[in-house]
């Protein structure tokens, strides 16, 4: 028998914190709700001491601007493991080292004239050829004296250990002790700069990856996990977790792509059940929204529960 539950009319004024703005939108109907739902899953992740909690992070996190919300999730305890693509590697370390990401408004999007005045475009978004040169140079130092073969993740710290830019979210993972594996490191510019720059003395061994990523699951009771986009973040954390027999207890997936085409990072997660990467009990949402404007809110909502949960906000 069904529950009957009455709907609730959204019914706020600007007086109301984050945290009851999420809980208002789990009263209501469309994707707010399932917003409100995915902020009560993060709730219980956090509070569940038990859990190994873990970021897939795909798409253009870091080049929009959502750099300092993943800072925050990582320096407030909240994630144990972070799994996401060169691309955000790329744009944390350019950003990191004092190369810009900017503005284009509609009327400024010539591709024709960006490329003759050195500008590439990411949608909306404007980087200078100049940042990318400023990698290559950091790219040089960083790996001057290294010879080797390394998983992803080793690259990752190395890089991390020269940056000293508090909104780095490789700095803050880092100092924090937080695992960052890029499994797709080869598909990106800072991973063929290192291929080229170093001459092939770096060489990355992807397959370690797995292996690392799998023992640090294994040693968990439960496992949860953000997906912000999906792709080879979403699909590489969802094989680990498989792998390491520790189903995802708690899911929450903020995307904008669709289930028809049969492609991972629309797959929504009740899929996941049938291949044992969720729980049959699993709490999961799936939030059909941009992480641009889903991530904030979140964050916002968690960092206002943690200032009134805890004696010191970290």
């Amino acid at each position: 028998m069904i529950n009957v539950k009455v709907l609730k009319q959204f019914d706020a004024d600007c007086s109301i914190g984050y945290c009851e703005l999420l809980k208002r939108f789990s009263e209501i109907g469309m994707v707010a709700r399932e917003l409100g739902r995915a902020f009560s899953i993060m709730m219980n992740m956090f509070l569940d001491n038990e859990c190994h909690t873990l970021l897939g992070v795909a798409g253009a996190a870091v080049a929009s601007g959502l750099r300092p919300l993943i800072t925050k999730l990582i320096r407030f305890g909240f994630v144990n493991t972070v799994v996401t693509t060169g691309a955000n590697i790329t744009h944390d370390v350019i950003e990191a080292i004092g190369g810009k990401h900017f503005v284009l408004e509609r009327e400024e999007m010539d591709d024709v004239k960006l490329a003759k005045m050195g500008i590439y475009r990411i949608y909306n978004i404007g980087i200078m050829k100049e940042s990318y040169i400023m990698l290559e140079k950091f790219i040089d130092e960083t790996f001057r004296d290294v010879n080797g073969t390394f998983s992803s993740s080793d690259i990752i710290k190395m890089l991390a250990s020269r940056i000293e830019d508090e909104k780095s979210f490789l700095r803050a993972s880092y100092e924090s002790g937080v695992e960052v594996f890029s499994p797709a490191l080869a598909d990106s510019i800072i991973g063929s700069q290192i291929r080229f720059r170093t001459g092939g003395k770096v060489k990355l061994d992807t397959l370690s990856d797995i292996s690392k990523l799998v023992d640090r699951v294994w040693t968990s009771k439960r496992t949860g996990a953000i997906f912000l986009g999906g792709g080879t973040p979403k699909h590489f954390t969802m094989m680990a977790v498989n792998a390491a027999d520790r189903p995802l207890s708690y899911a929450i997936q903020i995307t904008t792509d669709r289930e028809e085409h049969g492609g991972l990072s629309g797959a929504r997660l009740e899929e996941a059940k049938s291949w044992g990467k969720v729980k049959v009990k699993g709490m999961i949402a799936n939030v059909c929204l941009d992480m641009s404007v889903a991530l904030p809110l979140l964050v916002l909502a968690f960092e206002e529960w943690m200032s009134q949960n805890t004696s010191e906000t970290p």
